[in-house]
């Protein structure tokens, strides 16, 4: 598990790095695509040629509408950056002779995306170009570990897509990569954890599933070390400072081969894997 996990955050950081170049920053520059359709929360700088005065940085209101000078209340929310010019340079020409109106979009808030649960950076962020959700993801420093990957979903309106990142990310499942919209929500259930500390290659969590043995913990932890006293392993189980200690031979577990032996695990459990005495 933890071999995928790398590999994917290699994946995800080369990914970043080629996208974060091409991604258009929503602070400090200016947008102004002609076919930009302007939204709510969205930022607007109104510059009016040669009349300085009139010039307004102005928010976009939940209700669609925004206030200019001479202009008054006018409605923003649905037009396109073109329409918007156009339609203010009619305005201002019926005040200021040949008024030449630009608009710039300061600041793009009306497109956000937002990335629930097992993620490296989960939150919101604006959807500020074409973004398929393998490339929105490794922005977001990609899907955590023990993050329950194979049964995340995007939230689209009132429908629920499935989503396996396991098979989007690890087996190349393109079918799973889905063009992103304004307003998704990613999803990630965070999964229920099992830590494995002392005497193992990759100290850490591990995912719990229903079918998790003692053993499979183990290995998927890497394994006992050279110096791990297997035959005194202590599972900790319960809350709080009142824990359960059981101990187990995992030395025996193995010699036996066949698995009848092996413990299943619970969410939380705490394996401890003691150093050998001498």
């Amino acid at each position: 598990m933890m071999t995928h996990l790398t590999r994917w955050s290699t994946v995800a950081s080369a990914i970043f790095l080629l996208w974060s170049a091409s991604v258009s920053p929503v602070r400090g520059q200016g947008t102004e695509s002609k076919d930009f359709i302007v939204g709510t929360e969205d930022i607007l700088e109104v510059q009016v040629w040669d009349n300085k005065d009139l010039n307004q940085v102005v928010f976009v209101r939940p209700d669609g509408k925004t206030s200019l000078p001479l202009a008054g209340e006018i409605q923003a929310a649905g037009k396109t950056v073109q329409e918007l010019q156009d339609y203010l340079s009619a305005v201002y020409s019926k005040t200021v002779k040949g008024a030449a109106v630009t608009v710039i979009i300061r600041e793009i808030r009306s497109r956000p995306i937002y990335f629930v649960g097992g993620f490296g950076k989960p939150g919101a962020m604006q959807l500020t170009r074409d973004l398929t959700l393998l490339q929105a993801v490794a922005l977001v420093g990609g899907v955590a570990q023990g993050a329950d990957a194979e049964h995340g979903f995007v939230l689209r309106k009132d429908k629920q897509i499935p989503i396996d990142f396991t098979k989007l990310m690890q087996k190349g499942d393109l079918t799973q990569n889905i063009k992103l919209e304004p307003g998704d929500s990613i999803v990630v259930p965070v999964a229920d954890i099992v830590y494995v500390q002392g005497e193992v290659r990759s100290p850490g969590g591990v995912k719990y599933t229903q079918d998790l043995t003692l053993v499979r913990a183990i290995t998927q932890a890497g394994g006992l070390t050279q110096m791990a006293a297997g035959g005194r392993v202590d599972i900790l189980r319960g809350k709080g400072e009142k824990k359960e200690r059981i101990r187990v031979d995992v030395d025996k577990m193995m010699r036996a081969g066949d698995g009848s032996h092996d413990v299943l695990v619970k969410p939380d459990d705490i394996i401890l894997v003691p150093q050998r005495l001498f």
